[in-house]
């Protein structure tokens, strides 16, 4: 096997088990004796990636516990962002932080049933996580200068919320369909991207860091294209979506209200954070090495808020898309059957 491609694949085995280990700590840890089961909150969410990350910045902070909270967790990887949301819906879940596209289907089976919405957004997190990276044996310096080739590009899931903001600024801005573009979308764990890039298993992926910077760092590809830097369209909107079951969120309103509000405590907390203090708690948090997070900083913004402006910027990019398409029914609503921003600590005007 050639050296570059040992080298990448002990970095991602290195960089994947400490993630694991770190895995293994639940969020629950700092609750105290003595106090009731109703401050117990069920929350499901992507791991190990940077996804999640504000969940682990509300841990470290100990956040949960002033709100007197335990926060019991189930861990999904990427490729499982599905079976969290079916979680969320039959009731196992409390809460799932999850991409955003699996609620508004599930949601859509039910409401097409003549039932009401059981699924519903809550906030949102990583606006502008989504790169493009590109195997570096394609010279393109354009996206236009793709349009038509038969590109491999991967993607976690079919309904990855990179794929969905992809599709979404190609439609809106580009207006175009993925069929004019002659690509295949070819599903990858994001572990594997890397390596599949190097070994030409593929012409590039959608994802978010990590795997961008890995990829990068074991020069298997270039970035190409990045949300961040308003390459998919000015400020995008949140693409992953905490979702509440509906029958907790109406029981206890209470708790959800203090989830949200342990949460935006761990967004002040890591806005106001130093970039060394960040990539030291991010690293403990995911098991990725300073060293790649150091390359991987300007593309991590974990802050969770989402404003009735943003959610009708994901409908306008995401959800019209997916009604097109026949994924989502006709009869759905968002501000009614899908969102739900009043947990939120934010002004009124704002949700």
């Amino acid at each position: 096997m050639p050296e570059n491609i040992r080298r990448t694949q002990s970095l991602y085995r290195r960089t994947m088990l400490r993630g694991g280990m770190a895995g293994a700590v639940t969020l629950g840890l700092g609750a105290r004796a003595g106090f009731a089961t109703d401050n117990t909150v069920r929350i499901g969410f992507l791991y190990p990636n940077l996804t999640t990350l504000i969940l682990g910045v509300a841990q470290q902070i100990g956040a949960y516990q002033r709100q007197n909270l335990t926060v019991k967790d189930e861990r999904f990887t990427s490729g499982q962002s599905v079976d969290g949301a079916q979680a969320l819906w039959t009731g196992d879940l409390d809460l799932y932080f999850g991409g955003g596209p699996e609620v508004a289907t599930l949601d859509s089976r039910s409401v097409d049933a003549g039932s009401g919405a059981p699924v519903a957004v809550v906030s949102g997190a990583n606006a502008g996580h989504t790169n493009f990276v590109l195997g570096n044996k394609i010279k393109a310096t354009s996206f236009d200068e793709l349009v038509g080739h038969n590109l491999r590009i991967a993607v976690s899931s079919p309904s990855s919320d990179h794929l969905a903001l992809f599709q979404g600024w190609l439609r809106v801005e580009k207006h175009m369909t993925p069929d004019q573009l002659g690509w295949q979308f070819l599903p990858v764990q994001g572990a594997d991207m890397p390596t599949a890039l190097l070994t030409d298993q593929i012409d590039g992926f959608l994802h978010s860091e990590p795997t961008t910077t890995l990829a990068i760092m074991s020069h298997a590809g270039r970035l190409f294209m990045s949300a961040r830097s308003g390459d998919f369209g000015k400020d995008p909107p949140p693409m992953t979506f905490l979702m509440g079951n509906r029958a907790f969120l109406e029981k206890k309103p209470d708790l959800a209200r203090r989830f949200m509000a342990a949460v935006f405590d761990a967004n002040a907390h890591y806005s106001a954070a130093s970039k060394e203090d960040n990539i030291k708690l991010i690293s403990s948090w995911s098991g990725v090495k300073p060293e790649v997070l150091q390359i991987a900083y300007p593309r991590i913004n974990p802050i969770m808020s989402m404003t009735k402006a943003q959610a009708q910027k994901w409908w306008d990019y995401i959800g019209v898309a997916m009604v097109a398409r026949g994924e989502v029914s006709k009869k759905i609503e968002p501000f009614r059957d899908l969102f739900a921003l009043q947990f939120q600590p934010l002004p009124a005007s704002e949700i």
